[in-house]
């Protein structure tokens, strides 16, 4: 089965208009913003220029990227969750089992003399999440990870973004 994925584009906040689906309420033409923010421990701060979520069979991913892949620049937040997360205040430990399945950040890393986009998974972090129709709000987060030296970096901020903006099934 393929996933179903939502991304939106743009400089700062993407907006969209919502359009009528009979098997939910009416909103009027709403507009929702998808909106991604963090800082970084000594990094530059993080404003996403796209989001994406995606959904499998047990999983729901949100990724926030900034800048343009290929670019010495791009740097993406994941979060991967349990299909079935309620909102709530979570907390997550690598190797942990429970709603939150991983988090992670990606940046630009020399390694071995190699460039490369290095992962940073994370080791642990809270977030709170709300969800509302199809929109997810992860209100404020916290995770740490380490970097390609080893060193640990903790990620704060906030994302939010709706499936609402497009025909997603």
């Amino acid at each position: 089965m393929m996933a179903n994925h939502f991304s939106t584009r743009g400089k700062d906040k993407v907006k969209g208009t919502l359009k009528p689906n009979p098997k939910h309420p009416s909103r009027s033409k709403q507009a929702l913003i998808s909106d991604a923010s963090a800082t970084i421990t000594d990094r530059a701060d993080f404003k996403a220029d796209d989001i994406m979520l995606g959904s499998g069979l047990k999983t729901l991913s949100i990724a926030a990227s900034a800048a343009t892949f290929g670019s010495y620049e791009y740097r993406v937040i994941n979060f991967i969750f349990d299909l079935g997360i309620k909102s709530g205040t979570h907390t997550f430990e690598q190797g942990v089992s429970g709603p939150i399945q991983g988090l992670s950040y990606v940046e630009f890393a020399v390694v071995g003399g190699n460039e490369i986009y290095y992962n940073c998974e994370g080791i642990s972090g809270s977030l709170t999440l709300d969800i509302i129709d199809h929109a997810y709000y992860i209100r404020e987060f916290t995770f740490t990870a380490q970097d390609s030296e080893q060193k640990n970096i903790t990620l704060t901020g906030h994302v939010s973004v709706s499936s609402s903006l497009c025909e997603c099934p």
